[in-house]
């Protein structure tokens, strides 16, 4: 699945508007112009008094040499520092697009890079207003400042302001407003509408193949190689027809090995008679487990008990692969996944559509396309949906869809728009010949192949009763998600997008891949999208080691606030925040396997260690509980692909596609690796993990983890009872270690703490005791909205201390949400707490009428 993914470009240039860390208490809001703290810089409230208090004669330059001396330093200078009179005009970026852009409901949020540490304020002048621009962070060096102002804007400027020297800002850069050239701005027009229950929501990605066989009668009996490769298959389903029955095709005699199954419960390195003939690792992405619709909808229970609110499927639609993203049609359900043998029934579905569903037919034989009549065997015409029908398969589909809406839970399906399968209907033949723009890529600029896909989703939008029900339980999905398209089609899709939203007012759409998915998101493609860098950036602070792949608390923070400020509030609350999905390693794996670039590298024959994580690293699991926190307790939307919650483990696809741990499937056989990656190990490792060196292979046991379970458990049900958090809540960064600030503060506090230690020994014992100093790293954050307060403090560290945690609130209490048992009082605006190795506290205030001194110092 890697070809339908591309990776998300890095963007470092964003807008904001949270406060910059430290800055936010009294004693940093100090003018402070020389401090090494980079997080502070022009975003004190003294310096912002200080400039409002200015006046137009005061920051202007009166003598002229001045200038020109000004301008011949700026042409000579190697390094300058805020307040020398000097500005690094050749470091000034500001763009007419979406990175330094973003619509926020009734104001547009403006940024402006400038070198770090350079300037000493920037201001942004506007039609009948002004304002002064906040630093939002900075690393690279590199300064990003931020201002909001009213979206009904249609021109700005910036003025510069260094000590005595200033300049004017627009699409040219002048010593006086006279001459500057004005950058235009007006309001997108093609913003989508952004669906109510998605903001904040907790969703569910199921790999259908790999997720639970619930019908064993659709078991796949050959794969995209095609039959010829197979011979043929034999047995029966339970209604006694013969497997062979099932398709009318060539295979390729006795002489060829039959396609089969892999068990669910195998060791997953070891293969079937039929792969034991194909070439390198390509059997592991071409077989089957059996995984169906059926197996979803007898797991609907567990998703809602676990805390999930939708569900995202992996493509439904009908193709030879286990993946079904190269689709053979997008307006039919895959016969693997509903029904290859026709039974008859309606699934208890209002049914409107016309219906092929006669008991005994065969599915994949009704799928045959014929050339010769430009129709399958259903008589269907593809360019005509008069003549489209459901089948059994579809309406297994609608039945699950129905079924999880009486669970409370959405359905949202996974397509590549225009990607087909070789196979495709319309591919080689000639009275389709325009429907290809290359290759396999369909041509959206054909209003016949628009009208095929778009008319395609709204049968799974509207349901086999071609309605939308608001007040009963519908049968049609709540979202699509596109997982790649080619940027040649990207304006038709947003024409798409633009007609699916008509046909179901809450309908989510939203995107995986983009290299600017902020553009996409303005020009209209989707409602909001997977952001990758967070856990990409997340990764990086608290598993990398190696400095050349490893950030600190300041620059994570940094890059944090970015993030956020990429969107606007409501759109970052619905952005899908992934830490695995189907074309990454899976991220319990991620705790022993450092040091690689997200989603690079990450194969096993690329040293990717396979191993149960628990059984390498004792500290996996807390390690792997950090990382989730942080996911989870964000004001978005967190994504668990299935298995994560359960400890699941595996290098990139496909080991990351490996069946889920089901307890009613166990027991499993154990999984082996290759001995060379663990020489290091073997004379560590715990009982349980066998080690043959003459057949040079590790044996492990599979089991599921009941403790990374439980976590999730408990994460999901604090966002179940602080919803409004998660839906509307604004994020802001508190407190950094690694911030020079706050680590003298810190540094100071352990001191004392440690010197107390050796007192309280001396004085109680009659011992000298030395306590050894802990190893600290931490950040703390807030998600706020009115009186309610959630901190979620980090410790990513290996060691156990105390922390005196300054806090929003003056007085009152914080309780630890995955403790209840920890309650804190404020005092002195802040709450002293102790953090164990790797621990995340979620900790949490609804205490009214208590001023929050963070804000009051901002406003």
């Amino acid at each position: 699945m890697s070809s339908f993914k591309l990776k998300l470009k890095v963007l470092l240039f964003l807008i904001g508007s949270i406060v910059s860390f430290s800055g936010q208490n009294e004693e940093l809001q100090k003018k402070n112009d020389n401090s090494e703290n980079y997080l502070i810089s022009a975003n004190s409230t003294e310096k912002a008094d200080n400039f409002e208090n200015e006046t137009e004669e005061e920051n202007s330059i009166d003598d002229e040499d001045e200038i020109e001396n000004a301008e011949k330093t700026n042409e000579s200078i190697k390094y300058s520092q805020r307040n020398d009179g000097v500005i690094d005009l050749n470091s000034l970026v500001h763009k007419e697009n979406s990175e330094f852009r973003i619509p926020d409901g009734n104001n547009v949020k403006i940024m402006l890079r400038t070198k770090n540490n350079d300037i000493y304020s920037a201001e942004i002048i506007y039609d009948n207003g002004k304002k002064l621009m906040h630093g939002i962070g900075n690393y690279g060096g590199n300064e990003i400042f931020m201002a909001e102002i009213p979206n009904s804007v249609s021109s700005y400027y910036f003025i510069l302001t260094d000590d005595k020297t200033k300049y004017y800002m627009g699409k040219n850069i002048s010593k006086d407003s006279k001459n500057i050239k004005k950058f235009e701005y007006s309001r997108p027009d093609k913003l989508t509408h952004i669906p109510e229950w998605a903001k904040g929501s907790v969703g569910y990605q199921i790999y259908i193949d790999s997720f639970r066989n619930g019908d064993v009668d659709n078991d796949a009996i050959f794969n995209e190689f095609g039959t010829d490769d197979f011979s043929e298959p034999t047995g029966e389903i339970r209604s006694g027809t013969s497997k062979k029955e099932l398709v009318l095709a060539y295979w390729g005699g006795k002489e060829k090995p039959q396609f089969s199954l892999n068990e669910w419960n195998s060791n997953y390195e070891e293969k079937n008679e039929w792969e034991e003939n194909t070439l390198n690792d390509v059997q592991n992405y071409t077989r089957y487990y059996g995984g169906d619709l059926e197996g979803v909808i007898e797991k609907l229970d567990y998703i809602k008990n676990l805390g999930v609110e939708y569900i995202i499927l992996s493509s439904p639609f009908y193709s030879l692969s286990n993946h079904k993203y190269d689709t053979i049609y997008f307006n039919h359900v895959d016969p693997y996944f509903g029904s290859m043998e026709q039974t008859g029934t309606v699934k208890g579905l209002d049914i409107q559509a016309k219906v092929h569903n006669n008991n005994g037919d065969m599915e994949l034989n009704l799928l045959i396309f014929n050339p010769e009549t430009d129709k399958n065997l259903l008589n269907e015409d593809l360019r005509d949906t008069r003549t489209w029908v459901w089948t059994d398969s579809d309406l297994q589909l609608a039945s699950l869809v129905k079924i999880a809406h009486q669970k409370g839970l959405k359905v949202v399906l996974e397509v590549a728009p225009d990607i087909t399968s070789n196979r495709f209907f319309a591919l080689n033949n000639k009275e389709f010949s325009n429907w290809y723009m290359k290759d396999t890529v369909l041509d959206l600029s054909n209003p016949e192949v628009r009208y095929y896909f778009e008319n395609s989703m709204k049968k799974w939008i509207l349901g086999p009763d071609e309605k939308f029900k608001k007040e009963i339980y519908d049968d049609g999905i709540d979202g699509i998600r596109y997982v790649y398209y080619d940027d040649k089609n990207k304006e038709y899709i947003v024409n798409i997008t633009e007609n699916l939203k008509k046909y179901k007012p809450d309908l989510l759409i939203t995107g995986e891949i983009s290299n600017n998915i902020t553009k996409d998101i303005e020009d209209g493609v989707y409602d909001s999208g997977a952001d990758y860098n967070i856990v990409n950036n997340i990764i990086k602070y608290t598993v990398n080691t190696n400095p050349n792949y490893r950030i600190d608390g300041v620059e994570f923070a940094t890059k944090l606030n970015e993030i956020y400020n990429r969107y606007s509030s409501a759109r970052f609350n619905m952005t899908q925040v992934f830490i695995g999905s189907l074309d990454t390693d899976r991220i319990f794996s991620g705790m022993i396997n450092p040091n690689r670039v997200y989603d690079r590298n990450n194969q096993s024959d690329q040293g990717y260690l396979n191993i149960r994580p628990d059984l390498y690293d004792g500290t996996a699991v807390s390690k792997v509980k950090r990382v989730v926190s942080m996911q989870m307790m964000l004001p978005a939307t967190p994504i668990i692909y299935y298995g994560d919650e359960k400890g699941m483990w595996g290098a990139d696809s496909p080991r990351n596609r490996k069946p889920m741990l089901w307890e009613d499937y166990a027991p499993y056989e154990p999984e082996t690796d290759n001995i060379s990656k663990y020489k290091d190990r073997l004379r560590s490792f715990p009982n349980s993990v066998e080690v043959n060196e003459v057949q040079k292979w590790i044996s492990y046991p599979v089991n599921s983890n009941s403790d990374i379970e439980n976590h999730y458990r408990a994460l999901l049900k604090i966002r179940k009872e602080h919803k409004n958090l998660f839906k509307n809540g604004k994020l802001r960064i508190l407190e950094v270690y690694s911030d020079p600030k706050t680590k003298g503060r810190i540094d100071s506090e352990i001191t004392a703490y440690l010197a107390d230690q050796n007192r309280r020994a001396k004085l109680y014992q009659g011992r000298d005791f030395t306590p050894a100093r802990p190893n600290t790293d931490f950040i703390s954050y807030e998600i706020s909205a009115g009186n309610e307060s959630m901190i979620i403090v980090v410790n990513n560290g290996a060691d156990e201390y105390p922390l005196s945690l300054q806090v929003p609130k003056l007085f009152g209490f914080y309780r630890n949400q995955l403790n209840l048992k920890e309650n804190y009082a404020i005092s002195d605006k802040k709450i002293q707490i102790n953090v164990k190795p790797y621990e995340v506290k979620v900790l949490y205030s609804n205490a009214k009428n208590m001023f929050d001194s963070f804000r009051q110092n901002k406003n």
